[in-house]
């Protein structure tokens, strides 16, 4: 019965929506869109290392887990404008990541469907402007660099453009604290972050952006709660300096990238530095040992570039990055660069390359609080109009060593995490439908005997991990 009167409530609406679209034409715009996406593991060696979502512990076995699974990511949204699209107000939904024959939700009869809202915002251009320059205020998704921060977030952002260069100012509120009832709580838990974005066009085919973040997170430094949260290298993200953690945090970073198109040639590159502190945080070492350093300054870095070349139907990339790490946790200086919220794609076994990309074993693009190093050589080939072919080649390790003790005792420090090899086809099978295959397989280098269960962590990685996936896919 609730379902029933559900589907009449929802039916009601879309016939208010087509009365007003066929009566006011000429006042409103309606779009409906959607993003159908269907994703199937095909089969992986080593399900545990991809579950783990940045938990993870002690994970890989000698035997492995294998699984396969189908599910399903769908998206809907409406946008509704003035004519001359001068304000509107758009809002998604999501039902995300649910596994044919999940409990409560996509098994027998399927009633129970987790959905969640995606974005929920109203933009309007401010009157009298000389210029275009709107406002966004409500859940949207923001861009300020895909290496820092790309994702959905609450907040509200002043954007337009003058001549040749574009902007974008903003207010963004990751966490709101607990009903605040006393003056000394005032503003305290509130993680909050203000952001400005230039982009420059200096001449045809050359972008440039400049960038600068401010985020902090203050915290009541004598409530002895804080004496009991913890927090792991595992945890190395601003957003996970949130409710439970309790750090007095200080972060800035500045920025500049850009591309560049000349003939057959490109170029982009993204150079970031952080400073700030990081204080009443009780940090751990790998082995799980809280550190007596409680107060910490930041200084780290970050630095990417691609190199490539378009011959023809084949496409050819070099790409090279350095994500700083920590080189010692029991000094009172953070050398490790911090991303906010991203979902880093570069390759298919470390990152979130997968095509089921809700299974990962890291969204970041480093590992813990030891950064990143990674040249990678990649070929696209376009073999027909419909059909494209992709091949890489990546060797990565850690910026900083890995150091930890085995269960034997023995002291180990490595930062080899290996070499990657990854293949995608892609074939347009419609118009507005593609479908995709992926496979990725790391040979696995010694500092992933880290990751591995106490039977077999001995300084050596003993486990090659493979992944293959396909996703087909309905955009409109």
């Amino acid at each position: 019965m609730k379902r029933c009167k559900f589907v009449t409530v929802l039916t009601a609406v879309f016939a208010l929506i087509s009365l007003n679209a066929v009566y006011q034409a000429d006042a409103v715009q309606l779009e409906f869109h959607g993003d159908l996406n269907n994703r199937f593991l095909l089969g992986t060696n080593h399900n545990e290392f991809l579950s783990t979502n940045d938990k993870y512990d002690n994970i890989i076995d000698k035997d492995g887990v294998k699984d396969n699974f189908a599910e399903i990511k769908y998206r809907f949204w409406f946008e509704a404008a003035s004519d001359d699209n001068t304000y509107k107000g758009v809002f998604a939904t999501e039902i995300g990541g649910i596994r044919f024959g999940e409990k409560d939700r996509l098994d027998y009869s399927g009633d129970d469907i987790r959905m969640q809202v995606r974005w929920g915002y109203f933009d309007f251009q401010i009157p009298f402007a000389t210029e275009k320059t709107r406002v966004r205020m409500g859940l949207q998704s923001i861009n300020i660099n895909p290496f820092l921060w790309k994702e959905t977030i609450g907040g509200i952002k002043l954007y337009g453009n003058y001549g040749r260069y574009t902007y974008e100012l903003g207010w963004l509120r990751g966490y709101e604290a607990d009903v605040t009832t006393d003056e000394d709580e005032n503003l305290l838990n509130d993680q909050d972050a203000f952001f400005g974005r230039v982009n420059l066009s200096p001449a045809k085919g050359f972008d440039l952006g400049i960038l600068g973040l401010i985020q902090w997170n203050n915290i009541d430094d004598e409530d002895p709660s804080h004496a009991n949260n913890h927090l792991s290298p595992h945890d190395y993200e601003f957003k996970k300096f949130g409710r439970d953690t309790n750090v007095d945090i200080q972060l800035f970073t500045l920025g500049i990238d850009g591309d560049l198109k000349k003939d057959a040639f490109f170029a982009a590159w993204d150079i970031m530095y952080q400073t700030g502190s990081m204080d009443q945080m009780i940090y751990q070492d790998l082995d799980k040992n809280s550190l007596p350093i409680k107060d910490y300054d930041v200084d780290a870095w970050f630095a990417h570039a691609d190199l490539g070349m378009t011959l023809g139907r084949t496409t050819l990339t070099y790409t090279l990055w350095y994500t700083s790490g920590d080189d010692d946790p029991y000094d009172d200086d953070m050398t490790a660069f911090m991303a906010t919220d991203i979902d880093c794609k570069e390759n298919i076994v470390i990152f979130k390359g997968n095509l089921a990309d809700d299974n990962y074993f890291t969204e970041r693009h480093y590992v813990m609080d030891r950064g990143f190093v990674m040249n990678k050589f990649n070929m696209d080939y376009q073999l027909t109009s419909k059909l494209k072919l992709s091949l890489a080649g990546m060797y990565m390790t850690t910026a900083e060593d890995i150091e930890y003790h085995t269960p034997a005792g023995t002291d180990i420090s490595e930062d080899e995490i290996g070499f990657e090899i990854d293949a995608y086809a892609s074939y347009d099978l419609f118009k507005q439908v593609r479908i995709d295959l992926g496979f990725g397989y790391l040979f696995a280098g010694d500092a992933m005997d880290y990751f591995e269960v106490d039977e077999i962590q001995d300084g050596n990685s003993d486990e090659d991990i493979w992944v293959s996936a396909m996703r087909i896919r309905y955009k409109f």
